[in-house]
């Protein structure tokens, strides 16, 4: 008997690479239009640029800037990746439900700071963070390089 070999689609691999929604030239823009905000206001800050599944896409940490900002910055951008939400605005949802239940995830911060990363058609690719300053300024910050982008 003789056995003709078919085409199939490759198997779905654990291995296989997933791609990202947000490209590297994307994050690098991000992440080089904050230090900008960041040093016109005389600041030095950690960018954390995050997939929408939280997973590290570029990171930058400018000169001067502390080593417990580096942490902060990722949770900022990891807890806006999974919530298409800023982290000020989970925080805030949070805090109006009973026990603040967000604030007790490993894994994310309800710190100002984190903001959500949309394509152009309005789709959540992931999330910047900012640590370094003020929560204020480092949602100032990020606001400032997604306008930019």
């Amino acid at each position: 008997m003789h056995v003709t070999p078919t085409l199939a689609a490759p198997p779905n691999r654990p291995d296989t690479p997933a791609i990202s929604p947000i490209s590297a030239e994307k994050a690098r823009s991000l992440a080089a239009a904050a230090e900008r905000a960041a040093r016109a206001q005389g600041f030095a800050i950690v960018i954390s640029i995050v997939d929408n599944h939280g997973n590290l896409k570029h990171f930058h940490r400018m000169d001067g800037t502390s080593s417990g900002s580096v942490q902060v910055a990722q949770l900022k951008a990891a807890t806006s990746a999974r919530f298409p939400l800023s982290s000020r605005s989970l925080g805030e949802r949070s805090a109006g439900l009973p026990a603040n239940p967000y604030a007790s995830l490993p894994g994310f911060t309800l710190l100002e700071g984190g903001l959500p990363i949309m394509d152009a058609n309005g789709r959540h690719i992931g999330g910047i963070g900012i640590s370094g300053a003020t929560p204020e300024l480092d949602a100032q910050f990020a606001q400032a390089a997604l306008e930019e982008s």
